[in-house]
């Protein structure tokens, strides 16, 4: 299991990844060799820059709007940032129609793979807390984003 060092030390590197992809984004132009080339100067596998790209690409998706990143050089974390890293935490135990009290409608499962892949590559293990949680049903009555979809989402981009 993680230390609290070492837990900061990988959420920060995590977020450093999804700056980079998101001012990538914004500029339009392609941060995967810079995001790569981060991830292996702190010791990660050479597929977690693609690997990290991939998740950030379908969370987007799955929302149907762009996440918000704080700016490049602030400690803090933006709300989205943070729910990245909770979907790190909490996605390998839960795939669609299982979930837990935090995400009780479950994820999609290629966001609960990729973030599988993202952990694998990051060497984060997942907490035997949540490993506990896997195989509850999903009770989409608690959702804490409600059942308004966005104008893209409905239109299923």
């Amino acid at each position: 299991m993680r230390t609290a060092k070492g837990r900061a030390f990988q959420d920060a590197i995590f977020v450093r990844l999804f700056r980079l992809w998101a001012i990538g984004r914004e500029e339009q132009v392609s941060v995967l060799p810079k995001m790569h080339k981060e991830a292996l100067k702190h010791g990660y596998h050479d597929v977690t820059a693609s690997a990290c790209a991939s998740l950030f690409e379908l969370v987007e998706g799955h929302l149907g709007r762009r996440l918000v990143r704080e700016c490049c050089c602030s400690p803090k974390f933006s709300s989205d940032e943070k729910a990245l890293i909770g979907i790190l935490l909490c996605a390998p135990a839960l795939t669609a129609g299982h979930g837990s009290r935090e995400v009780p409608h479950g994820l999609p499962a290629a966001i609960s793979w990729a973030a599988s892949c993202v952990c694998e590559a990051m060497f984060i293990e997942l907490d035997p807390d949540i490993q506990a949680l896997k195989g509850t049903p999903a009770n989409r009555q608690d959702c804490p984003f409600g059942a308004r979809r966005s104008a893209g989402a409905a239109h299923g981009l």
